[in-house]
């Protein structure tokens, strides 16, 4: 699904300029790799009280289960008009230059496979944006979620059939999300990302005759 991020170079006023947001705050937080069990707070753009860039902690809820840690991290497209129902309205997008995922390579003489490091980006761009649904905490902090979809040729290549993807987004279909319009608009394969995949890790891949 998507757990692990890059924001690192990011420009905030370009974010602000392509989604005519408010920069709510004067520093953003910005890393080569996040990873989301560590709660991290990204910027996000969202409309709350108008539309801005803020802060918000990656997962829906502000109380996680220790037995349930990935809870409100990754939300389903499919279930947005049952279980997420409430926050189908709470639209947000975050901006970043790239995901991590990790491809099962079948490895000779072992029963578990190996996992290789793949890091996804949109094709000649510099960022784009995850589809996210938020929520405002009693303390007025700000928590999301981000919302997945059936995973495509390239996320099926990375992992496997029954694999998901967040669902991501170029400037003007982050624009059409911001604005309410269906969730069945966003999600694969009425919309299929241009995403490429790095291999991070290739020297991890087995060799094999041809």
């Amino acid at each position: 699904m998507c757990n692990r991020v890059d924001n690192f170079g990011i420009s905030i006023e370009k974010i602000s300029e392509e989604l005519n947001a408010e920069e709510a705050e004067e520093k953003y937080y910005a890393a080569k790799e996040v990873n989301a069990f560590d709660r991290p707070a990204l910027p996000v753009v969202l409309d709350h009280h108008g539309r801005k860039i803020t802060h918000a902690t990656w997962g829906l809820h502000k109380e996680i289960p220790k037995d349930r840690p990935a809870l409100g991290i990754n939300l389903t497209a499919e279930k947005a008009n049952t279980l997420y129902k409430k926050y189908l309205s709470n639209r947000c997008v975050i901006p970043v230059s790239g995901f991590y995922d990790w491809m099962h390579v079948s490895n000779p003489g072992k029963k578990m496979p190996l996992k290789v490091k793949h890091r996804m980006h949109w094709k000649e761009a510099g960022h784009f944006y995850l589809a996210g649904f938020f929520d405002v905490w009693d303390n007025n902090e700000i928590g999301f979620g981000v919302v997945t979809t059936q995973a495509n040729e390239l996320m099926t290549a990375i992992h496997n059939s029954k694999h998901r993807m967040p669902i991501c987004l170029n400037i003007e279909m982050a624009n059409r999300f911001l604005n309410d319009e269906p969730i069945e608009n966003f999600t694969y394969p009425a919309f299929d990302p241009i995403l490429t995949a790095d291999n991070l890790e290739p020297d991890k891949m087995p060799l094999t005759l041809f």
